[in-house]
């Protein structure tokens, strides 16, 4: 799995493989889609760049990867890295805002769809596809609000501007057993930190995917920083 990706191969078009690993299932559950406890969020405007990125991902050891609807062609290149891989790791859609993304989603073989806010519609869209559905959310009150639309994941969101760890430590208090993902800012040194409270996922996005690193096309760094995340969480993990 290298630049001669499908992705290339195929001028960004490809299918998926059929029956292949989760992909084609109904909705599975949080610990299937997220078995590492870590999701590689990939934004970027490059979409050969970000192809290969999440391939180097995926070999460093990061198991679930969300391509972000500002991609470009983000439904082909989730249909380039099913064939790519087999279907063996799923594979979201992120930064939905219209309920009209989730079948988009489904069709392209996505195993989750995730959204940056609060958005109810998405959740009633989810439900009506059988997709694993995780909401955005920051207050208590809009996580609340997100587990009762139907959120299988509350996604806190953005979380290291409002203290990282220990917000996470301070919801649990009010809000055991909420399953939070969370996003916005998170360094590879915090991973183990939330995982050792419970968080089910952890998104990386610059911390995995730095915009210098796609514009080198320096897939080691990439690969080596999936090393390091998949390395503290393994750690945290087995605590």
């Amino acid at each position: 799995m290298g630049p001669d990706s499908a992705w290339a191969r195929c001028g960004g078009r490809v299918e998926p493989v059929p029956g292949s690993g989760i992909i084609g299932s109904p909705v599975r559950s949080i610990e299937e889609v997220f078995p590492s406890g870590l999701c590689g969020v990939l934004r970027t405007d490059n979409a050969d760049a970000g192809f290969q990125a999440c391939l180097a991902a995926l070999e460093g050891g990061v198991r679930t990867l969300e391509i972000t609807k500002t991609v470009p062609s983000c439904f082909e290149m989730i249909r380039g890295l099913i064939a790519t891989t087999g279907g063996r790791f799923p594979i979201g859609v992120g930064t939905v805002w219209d309920p009209g993304a989730v079948r988009e989603a489904k069709q392209a073989g996505a195993s989750f769809v995730v959204t940056p806010v609060l958005l109810p519609e998405v959740a009633e869209a989810c439900r009506q596809e059988d997709m694993l559905c995780v909401l955005g959310a920051l207050t208590p009150t809009e996580i609340y609000q997100a587990r009762v639309a139907g959120a299988a994941l509350v996604k806190v969101f953005p979380i290291t501007p409002v203290g990282g760890p220990e917000y996470v430590r301070t919801l649990n208090g009010p809000m055991a057993g909420v399953p939070f993902w969370v996003s916005g800012g998170v360094p590879i040194e915090d991973i183990a930190a939330y995982l050792r409270l419970g968080v089910k996922a952890v998104g990386l996005t610059n911390s995995l995917f730095p915009a210098e690193a796609l514009a080198g096309r320096d897939m080691d760094r990439v690969r080596e920083s999936a090393e390091r995340a998949a390395q503290a969480a393994a750690a945290a993990r087995a605590d």
